[in-house]
């Protein structure tokens, strides 16, 4: 594919080219630098062939999440993290007019998120979401009932505009709050709770209100709202 960039990029330049030619048959004076055409510099040449391997990579990327997601849970993959662990350097490549080996990191990702890799990713990303969200360490003391676990996850809320005596969360602390039901979706689909592992991924906390001390019941987990000081918990 990228070999098929560089031919269309060819063929586009000697396009321009002609129409450069043309012009210049037309108005035959030479009394004038002006161009009509603007024929492209090389280095905007080599920065449309940089922009388009990334993309491409980024393609490559978001189709290893899709393909490799595993039942019940997701994988973030971190496009960075693996082109060094891959050893793939578009830049440098294009540089020594190379073509970067996708095909090669595409390999890498399959070796790394594909099959039962995927899965044991998907389960470490979905506790660390979740350790991270209750901001849980090895000396938390987790409350217990008899049929219960409580979890406590404080997030910053404001009022409502739009609606009195409600309260919503912060715009900062809704991707922490998403990507904590995230991972507990996660498990709640890894343990046949896929009831509730439906409704947390599709609960919307950028719709939410609520009033203090206000309880929202999903299938099989109960979520309590009260708030002090413009946090909630």
């Amino acid at each position: 594919m990228i070999e098929q960039f560089k031919t269309a990029q060819t063929t586009a330049a000697a396009a321009y080219h002609a129409i450069v030619q043309a012009e210049r048959d037309v108005f035959a004076d030479g009394l004038t630098e002006y161009s009509a055409m603007e024929v492209r510099s090389e280095y905007k040449v080599e920065r449309e062939l940089n922009t388009f391997c990334r993309r491409l990579l980024s393609r490559l990327v978001m189709e290893a999440s899709r393909k490799f997601d595993p039942p019940g849970g997701r994988i973030e993959i971190d496009q960075s993290r693996e082109l060094d662990r891959c050893g793939l350097d578009i830049e440098e490549d294009l540089r020594r007019n190379k073509i970067p080996d996708l095909d090669g990191f595409w390999q890498h990702l399959e070796r790394t998120f594909g099959g039962e890799a995927g899965e044991r990713v998907a389960f470490e990303q979905a506790a660390k979401a979740i350790i991270n969200g209750f901001w849980l360490k090895p000396d938390t003391e987790i409350k217990r009932t008899s049929s219960a676990v409580i979890l406590e996850k404080r997030v910053t809320s404001q009022s409502c505009f739009h609606s009195k005596g409600q309260r919503e969360v912060y715009y900062s602390s809704q991707q922490a709050v998403a990507t904590t039901f995230d991972g507990l979706a996660t498990f709640a689909e890894k343990h046949q709770f896929g009831a509730l592992a439906m409704q947390l991924r599709n609960f919307s906390v950028h719709r939410l209100t609520f009033s203090t001390r206000e309880k929202l019941s999903f299938a099989g987990w109960r979520s309590r709202c009260s708030t002090t000081n413009g946090s909630s918990s």
